[in-house]
């Protein structure tokens, strides 16, 4: 008979296991490790079965183990499925809801995210929400793989299999550092910023999204704003960072966007879900507030 602790344990098993590793999980769970290894050992003494080699040569799932995450994912897909079923039939709004946002939005005053949240708890204290962090081509894989409900974020999506709910639009634009040789130089031309070492996005090149096709001297890569907005501040490279997110530093003088009248562009943010998933009703209500905030709330 599987007990509550064994639900739990298999929950530390999936997470171990979305994570690559007991080590990798440590942070993600808040589980020191000795106590990882205890409750999958319990686990495995319970299910009667190794479930992962781990040790030197690093982690691997048995295929047993493989197995036992399926059912897994299976059982936890059943149960979600059974909360919201519950949620409906008393009106009620439970269960998890899982969403997906990129890194620095918190600082668009355009993104109303923080009173749609404030506004779906209001209306019921048990609903649990889980918060993911990632870059636009992760939160769009996390989707597709049905390991989130909704992801937010300035999306470039031609999946026709995802439905996309605009939201409203951020600015973009180019920027250079203090300490950088051009920052101080005026006037500033296309071939001077043609020269300059650049920082791209690993997940999105700028080209996709706008119309100018410059041919940047391609230096460095960050997987998010704060790293670019990093590798800019040290004075070796010019890249592209919301406009929204830089202005801490332009009020302080330490950046400055570039020629803003070609490099400047918008890009739409958006709310996306899958288009044949049925909706639970906390995600049916977090979209409804999120397109009557977005269009009562214009700024």
């Amino acid at each position: 008979m599987l007990r509550d602790i064994d639900v739990k344990r298999l929950k530390l098993f999936k997470k171990v296991a979305e994570c690559g590793g007991l080590s990798a999980a440590e942070k993600a769970l808040n589980i020191n490790l000795p106590t990882i290894s205890a409750h999958l050992a319990s686990l495995e003494e319970f299910i009667g079965f190794k479930l992962c080699d781990r040790g030197r040569k690093g982690f691997r799932l048995t295929k047993e183990g493989q197995s036992v995450l399926d059912s897994s994912n299976k059982l936890f897909a059943s149960l979600e499925q059974f909360q919201s079923e519950i949620s409906d039939v008393t009106q009620m709004i439970s269960g998890i809801l899982k969403i997906g946002i990129v890194d620095n939005i918190i600082t668009d005053k355009n993104c109303l995210l923080v009173p749609v949240i404030n506004a779906l708890k209001n209306q019921s204290k048990n609903l649990e929400i889980n918060l993911e962090i990632r870059n636009p081509s992760e939160l769009e894989r996390l989707l597709l793989d049905e390991r989130i409900d909704i992801a937010i974020g300035p999306f470039h999506i031609t999946n026709p299999g995802i439905d996309q709910l605009p939201l409203y639009k951020e600015q973009i634009s180019l920027y250079i550092g203090e300490q950088h040789p051009l920052f101080s130089k005026t006037p500033l031309h296309l071939d001077d910023l043609v020269a300059a070492e650049y920082v791209t996005r690993g997940y999105l090149r700028e080209s996709q999204v706008t119309q100018q096709h410059v041919s940047f001297n391609f230096a460095a890569t960050a997987q998010s704003i704060e790293g670019i907005a990093l590798l800019i501040l040290s004075g070796k490279y010019i890249g592209y960072l919301p406009d929204h997110y830089a202005s801490c530093w332009v009020q302080k003088r330490q950046m400055r966007n570039v020629l803003p009248s070609f490099f400047t562009y918008d890009v739409g943010c958006k709310g996306i879900t899958l288009k044949n998933k049925s909706h639970t009703k906390a995600l049916s209500i977090m979209l409804k507030l999120l397109e009557e905030f977005h269009s009562t709330h214009k700024i």
